[in-house]
């Protein structure tokens, strides 16, 4: 974990003084501290990254930017295809609970874990790598809790 975050705080310094309020300046920050990152855009022209934590992908989409430059807002996300467990009970219990990494369950019953950070006035090298490292922690901790959940269905049902 410390090793991690002082990879996240070389790799923004290798960058430079990056402006992390610029996409591209994200991508190469990841990069610098082992994480892949590519940038994309999605159907409406916006930027985002494709990247990976703890074996699972991640994006990171950028909100209220002028082109792919001076983003006011970033949020982290992952997708999780339905499951029976994913319901809102499920995701209250989890958002009670936590602070930062919020879940939410869609129409569709996909799960979906999301943290938000700003970036308006920029965003220090420290404060992006403690983001990243939030992140990185809280999606290990929503794997376990899921694993958990899981395994309680599966003893409901053998238990019947």
């Amino acid at each position: 974990m410390i090793g991690t975050m002082m990879a996240l705080v070389l790799g923004v310094q290798a960058a430079g003084a990056a402006d992390l309020r610029q996409p591209g300046n994200v991508v190469s920050a990841l990069q610098a501290a082992g994480y892949k990152a590519q940038l994309k855009l999605n159907k409406d022209g916006e930027p985002f990254i494709e990247s990976a934590t703890n074996g699972d992908p991640f994006t990171i989409d950028f909100y209220e930017c002028d082109g792919l430059k001076d983003c006011k807002s970033m949020q982290f996300s992952s997708w999780y295809k339905k499951e029976p467990i994913f319901t809102p009970a499920v995701a209250n219990e989890w958002n009670a609970k936590r602070r930062f990494l919020k879940v939410a369950v869609d129409s569709d019953g996909d799960m979906r874990q999301f943290l938000d950070a700003t970036v308006v006035g920029g965003m220090s090298q420290a404060q992006f790598a403690e983001v990243v490292q939030w992140y990185s922690d809280m999606d290990g901790m929503f794997a376990t809790f899921l694993k958990e959940k899981r395994e309680a269905a599966k003893g409901k049902v053998a238990g019947k």
